[in-house]
């Protein structure tokens, strides 16, 4: 679809696409910058405000906060494409839907180039600001298979390539136990147990109680894990959706304001 701006000198009509790439564009550069600059400023207090023992209203406030940094962005990001995109001989509601519609394309151009930007991020290994974040299926698998083969009491481990070897045994037997219906699970139990009786002694009843405690453990981390990702994921769709919306919406107002600056800049005869 096209719009027709005005008639030139030889008859012709002067025909411009409806999307102006050049406004989305330049909106979207506005709301990454801007969300990114806020998040940046937002993590600097937060870190240095953060409690040696932060609750779960900490990360609550600052999950909050990441939404207004958001739409904060998203709402400039409209603003500017709603002000750029330039006018057209149309009527207000195809105008309305015009602005909308880039204020839309900007949100989701911001969308892509933040996905970008976590991809890059992610590449480089970032490290992990807090121990108590959670943690992958491969890194609880390790830690509770140190934990399994820990000496009981008085018990001589055993030292070297050979524990080391029996502990990465140990945790990708363990990371197989936390799917469910792995067939080999008991066979896997009887080999923990062997494990543990070999590399941290202990009687036969102390042996499968530790295993017992170590997977019902592991099982717990990886379900608090689990449901920590997927509430980030839930309040990160929220915040797109709401970050749509606030595109949209401001794009739509930024063309009001031009509409009501061009009037009153008209001249009065």
């Amino acid at each position: 679809m096209t719009t027709i701006l005005s008639e030139g000198s030889g008859g012709r009509a002067t025909i411009v696409s409806d999307t102006n790439w050049s406004a989305v564009i330049a909106g979207a550069a506005v709301a990454v910058a801007t969300a990114f600059f806020l998040t940046l400023l937002g993590a600097g207090f937060g870190l240095t405000l953060m409690p040696r023992q932060p609750g779960g209203g900490f990360f609550t406030l600052g999950a909050i906060y990441f939404l207004a940094a958001q739409a904060f962005g998203f709402v400039a990001g409209g603003h500017v494409t709603g002000r750029l995109i330039g006018p057209a001989l149309e009527s207000k509601k195809e105008e309305e839907w015009r602005a909308g519609l880039a204020g839309l394309v900007m949100w989701a151009i911001t969308v892509a180039a933040g996905l970008v930007l976590l991809a890059l991020v992610a590449a480089g290994g970032g490290p992990r600001l807090h121990g108590d974040g959670p943690r992958s299926e491969s890194s609880i698998a390790s830690y509770w298979a140190d934990v399994l083969l820990t000496p009981m009491g008085e018990h001589a481990p055993v030292r070297g390539e050979e524990l080391r070897e029996d502990k990465l045994e140990a945790a990708r037997m363990l990371a197989a136990d936390l799917h469910p219906g792995n067939a080999a699970h008991n066979a896997n139990r009887e080999d923990l147990v062997r494990l543990t009786a070999m590399d941290a002694g202990g009687s036969f009843k102390a042996t499968n109680a530790r295993v017992d405690f170590v997977e019902a453990r592991m099982r717990d981390e990886l379900d608090a894990a689990r449901k920590a990702a997927g509430y980030a994921a839930l309040w990160m769709a929220c915040a797109l959706l709401f970050g749509a919306v606030l595109a949209v919406a401001s794009a739509i107002s930024a063309g009001w304001e031009e509409d009501k600056l061009g009037l009153s800049m008209a001249r009065r005869y």
